[in-house]
């Protein structure tokens, strides 16, 4: 590898502080609002303006580096240059061995509503596995960050995981996808009968921040169906670096690559993927 811990740390965070000053200046004024999958998948100017602006960055900083961006990928696939969202992210990737996952703005649909919860998220892969990450909201001036084997940082504080033991103390959160080919929205059910089980449930509208509130101890766990590798990968390695757990859906362990993510405190997690486990076989 031709970076240090420091130098990681200092690439992530300077990458994620610059697509957060660009989300803020845009911020309330969401212009060429468009859908791509469906009428619920949003994209914005500002999404694609950030993304280009930060991968023509990180390309300058480092040449030999891949860059991954949402909005590219999903251009890929809806051009019919990629089949699928994989093949568009393996066509991105160009087989290099570093490779830079960015998010422009997690929380589109919150950002077009001007409702700040919002994040610029940024991860750095070498071979495949998640080394450093940054989210910055710059709207509650928040930056997370995470190092791997060196912890989880919130403006330079270290993070640790909640310490509720039972489902019934805890304060959890997910996210609503929609099927398009099934016209639906999907994760109801389990909301229903987790909801039922936990102390509340709360849909943040951002994956990337929601993984982080996790690590920060602010909730106890979250789950989703569908999300992609930007934006799981900082803020899980934050969850893991602040002591918690992740998983798939099913309790398989966790892979940015797969779309299903459960993330917790760890002392709550087997009770949740179970209780997912037995709403998703009755759904």
């Amino acid at each position: 590898m031709d970076l240090d811990v420091e130098a990681l740390r200092d690439a992530v965070i300077d990458v994620a502080l610059r697509g957060g000053e660009m989300l803020r200046q845009r911020f309330g004024s969401a212009s060429r609002v468009r859908t791509k999958s469906s009428r619920y998948d949003l994209v914005t100017e500002a999404d694609e303006a950030i993304e280009a602006e930060l991968t023509a960055y990180v390309r300058r900083q480092f040449p030999d580096h891949a860059v991954v961006g949402e909005e590219d990928v999903s251009r890929r696939v809806l051009s019919g240059q990629a089949a699928s969202r994989q093949g568009a992210v393996a066509q991105a990737a160009e087989g290099r061995e570093w490779e830079w996952l960015i998010d422009p703005i997690d929380g589109t649909t919150n950002f077009i509503h001007g409702l700040p919860i919002v994040a610029t998220s940024v991860a750095v892969m070498y071979r495949d596995e998640v080394l450093a990450g940054a989210v910055f909201n710059p709207m509650q001036d928040e930056l997370f960050v995470a190092v791997r084997r060196h912890g989880a940082t919130l403006n330079g504080r270290p993070l640790r995981v909640s310490t509720e033991e039972v489902l019934a103390e805890s304060l959890l959160a997910t996210g609503f996808q929609y099927d398009a080919v099934e016209g639906r929205r999907l994760n109801v059910e389990l909301f229903r009968v987790v909801l039922n089980e936990a102390r509340n449930v709360r849909a943040i509208g951002s994956a990337a921040l929601s993984l982080c509130y996790v690590g920060a101890g602010r909730l106890s766990g979250f789950w989703e169906l569908r999300l992609g590798p930007w934006d799981l990968a900082a803020g899980a390695l934050v969850v893991r670096e602040a002591g918690g757990r992740l998983s798939r859906l099913d309790g398989s362990p966790f892979d940015i690559w797969q779309p299903s993510v459960v993330a917790t405190n760890g002392r709550i997690h087997d009770q949740l993927v179970a209780l997912l486990r037995q709403a998703s076989a009755g759904a």
